[in-house]
């Protein structure tokens, strides 16, 4: 069917790539003269997004309907995935790079995993924002925002 659960969630989510894209799109320009400007990330994001949605999208159409047994237990996992990209979004030039990564990729390993090992986990996700941090500014040349200027 066009609208169940699952297909709702995805048409919001392919709403919500699309607003991101165009807000990525009014930075500017992805690519100057110099190289890549801070909004060709963005707008990567959002393309993807868009791309990858909408094969999920035609995939769940293309499916054949299933019937889900009465005693799963819902799980709100894409719910607070959302949440917490809202909240990284906020959060970003406010609090840095750092920061709001940080706790972002926290939360969403958290999402995905049970609550032991925290320090650890907390590890795991200090060293993805270090790597990316690097690859962002010796790679890419982007300058990322940071909590001291």
């Amino acid at each position: 069917m066009f609208l169940h659960r699952q297909m709702i969630f995805l048409y919001v989510t392919l709403a919500v790539s699309a607003g991101y894209l165009v807000t990525a799109l009014s930075l500017g320009p992805p690519i100057a003269e110099s190289g890549l400007t801070p909004a060709f990330f963005p707008t990567l994001v959002g393309g993807a997004a868009i791309v990858f949605c909408s094969i999920l999208i035609v995939q769940a159409l293309q499916a054949k309907p299933e019937t889900a047994p009465a005693d799963d237990a819902r799980s709100y996992t894409h719910f607070w995935v959302v949440v917490a990209i809202f909240f990284y979004i906020v959060a970003f030039k406010p609090l840095g790079y750092f920061l709001s990564s940080g706790l972002f990729v926290f939360a969403l390993i958290l999402l995905f995993s049970n609550f032991e090992k925290l320090i650890l986990k907390a590890i795991i996700s200090a060293a993805i924002v270090g790597i990316a941090f690097v690859m962002f500014q010796q790679l890419f040349g982007v300058r990322l925002p940071t909590l001291w200027g």
